[in-house]
């Protein structure tokens, strides 16, 4: 039986998870691969945690037309991770996991830095890694570094 399979049968019955695949850790490094809701996540990490698992990272993927937040959770008793991943919307905060997870902290307010996503509920979110008064997200796909950013110059930009 895998490592991840009680918490496996819990999270199969929870209204926030959309699908659960199990994985093979050792090929990909991931024992569970949830897709959820985004609303839902708050409930998943208490969930978690409850289950002994701490949160290893947040991060967002940029696919052009949509944006994606991942969340990986790990357990130090029973070794296995767990990757949950939801959509995420420039125009919608997805929920802040502070409250469940300090952890949680300065990682969205990276995410939010690096994509731009917000997190309702944050305590404190603002930039963490660039200026406060910097316009851009660099790690979206409609960035475009200018030269002071190590880009191409671009018109009206001195150096």
């Amino acid at each position: 039986m895998n490592q991840a399979e009680p918490l496996y049968e819990l999270l199969r019955s929870s209204p926030a998870v959309l699908e659960a695949q199990g994985s093979q850790s050792a090929r990909d490094g991931f024992d569970l691969r949830l897709a959820i809701r985004a609303k839902g996540m708050p409930e998943l990490a208490r969930l978690f945690k409850e289950h002994g698992c701490f949160l290893e990272f947040i991060t967002a993927v940029d696919h052009g037309e949509s944006l994606e937040l991942i969340y990986v959770f790990s357990a130090w008793l029973r070794p296995f991770r767990v990757m949950a991943r939801c959509p995420a919307s420039l125009m919608e905060p997805s929920p802040s996991l502070v409250e469940v997870l300090a952890a949680a902290d300065w990682q969205e307010r990276e995410v939010f830095d690096m994509f731009g996503l917000e997190f309702a509920g944050h305590p404190d979110l603002k930039r963490i890694l660039l200026p406060e008064d910097a316009d851009f997200h660099p790690l979206r796909k409609d960035f475009k570094p200018g030269a002071r950013h190590g880009g191409d110059w671009f018109e009206g930009e001195t150096a």
